[in-house]
């Protein structure tokens, strides 16, 4: 293994790993809670995807600075909060967009296109979290 890629190894991996298990649990609640919404309430898609997502968001940022992500030293946990939300209003904002996208224009059906945005909102999440939360 080249050397660059096991430092990186090194120095991600456990941390990955954590985003992963912590974002596959609240993607898990996301999807459970679209679907409820949906089929259940009778809430519009997007309203429905929106919703989900601001719970969820909740949830991800206790679980993510609680396992995930080292704050800040001296960063007040309002400001903390604050900036993981607008950072997640932005992950709102593409989720929106792509399943509009992949439900309205493409046809998709939208758990499939659930799917697909989760995937790209999840890269999202985790490269601002460790630019804009994580300590340096």
């Amino acid at each position: 293994m080249p050397d660059f890629i096991k430092k990186l190894y090194d120095k991600y991996f456990h941390q990955l790993l954590r985003f992963g298990i912590v974002g596959c649990t609240v993607t898990a609640l996301d999807f459970i809670m679209l679907h409820l919404f949906v089929e259940r309430v009778k809430i519009w898609y997007l309203a429905a995807a929106a919703l989900a997502f601001t719970i969820s968001t909740i949830i991800n940022y206790i679980l993510s600075m609680t396992f995930v992500f080292k704050g800040r030293e001296g960063r007040d946990k309002k400001e903390e909060f604050i900036v993981f939300a607008i950072l997640n209003l932005i992950g709102l904002g593409l989720t929106t967009l792509l399943m509009w996208l992949l439900v309205d224009k493409a046809g998709l059906y939208y758990m499939f296109a659930k799917v697909f945005t989760s995937a790209t909102v999840m890269f999202w999440s985790f490269f601002s979290r460790k630019i804009f939360l994580e300590q340096r």
